[in-house]
């Protein structure tokens, strides 16, 4: 009984290869799964000759950032495990992203169901303490700091008497995870009063290692009894702004990625 067992569970699948090879393109259903943190869904899942690609939603439940990195997820197919080669994905507290995933190569092209396994999902906080960065004087004696994991350089900034602005290359060259959060950055005047950075209501800056972003921290309008901005000196106080995470693994979920047959037959004529 059990080699009869056997010998028709190799007829299927060699069926079942066979099949794939006469299709041009092999589609799957959509697919969702769901826990108090996230919620997932695979959309337009497709394979040919190419490889394949779908896309993978994530909404995030949480008041945390979700990193998604998808180089540790898993194809598992035909008994073989795969990796994707994708850039992270990082999703906002109770915000929703998505990211194409493109595994490369025909041998993946199977008429049948595959699970894909979603590793790689990572929590963090950005209510942490930041790292140690020196105040900047403007104007400048020196163009180019560090803080932490981050390469920082002055690109351009201008004084006058009603506002003040200043632009810098942020590289973040860590291991951890970058954020920079511009309401934690203040200017001290030099009859010692600070006074809060212009573009303190903007989100907070995400780096994986090797991204590159500018920022902008301005001020306006500043009262001339703390003295003219055009001509004193004055000092930006970084704070907490920079800052480096390193966020909680969670726990991986499995889809289970379903062959659709009448599409596949449907859209092959």
């Amino acid at each position: 009984m059990k080699k009869i067992s056997a010998v028709f569970l190799s007829t299927l699948l060699f069926i079942s290869a066979a099949s794939a090879q006469n299709y041009k393109k092999i589609f799957y259903r959509d697919q969702v799964i769901e826990n108090n943190d996230v919620k997932i869904m695979i959309i337009d899942a497709v394979s040919t000759a190419a490889g394949i690609k779908f896309k993978i939603r994530i909404y995030n439940k949480t008041n945390d950032y979700i990193v998604y990195k998808p180089s540790e997820s898993i194809f598992k197919i035909t008994g073989k495990n795969f990796n994707p080669d994708e850039k992270w994905l990082i999703i906002r507290p109770n915000d929703e992203d998505s990211q194409v995933i493109d595994l490369k190569g025909p041998s993946y092209m199977v008429a049948e169901n595959f699970n894909f396994v979603m590793e790689g999902m990572y929590k963090f906080s950005t209510d942490v303490k930041g790292v140690n960065a020196a105040d900047f004087k403007l104007p400048a004696s020196k163009n180019d700091f560090k803080a932490g994991g981050f390469d920082i350089a002055l690109v351009k900034n201008k004084k006058t008497t009603a506002r003040t602005d200043a632009s810098f290359k942020v590289k973040y060259v860590g291991d951890k995870i970058g954020v920079f959060e511009p309401n934690k950055v203040s200017m001290k005047m030099a009859d010692g009063k600070e006074y809060a950075n212009y573009h303190s209501n903007k989100k907070p800056l995400i780096f994986a290692k090797g991204d590159e972003d500018d920022i902008v921290v301005a001020w306006k309008d500043i009262p001339t009894t703390s003295g003219d901005m055009q001509k004193e000196e004055m000092t930006i106080m970084w704070k907490d702004a920079f800052k480096e995470i390193t966020p909680d693994k969670m726990l991986p979920l499995t889809l289970t990625v379903m062959f659709d047959e009448e599409i596949t037959k449907t859209k092959n004529k």
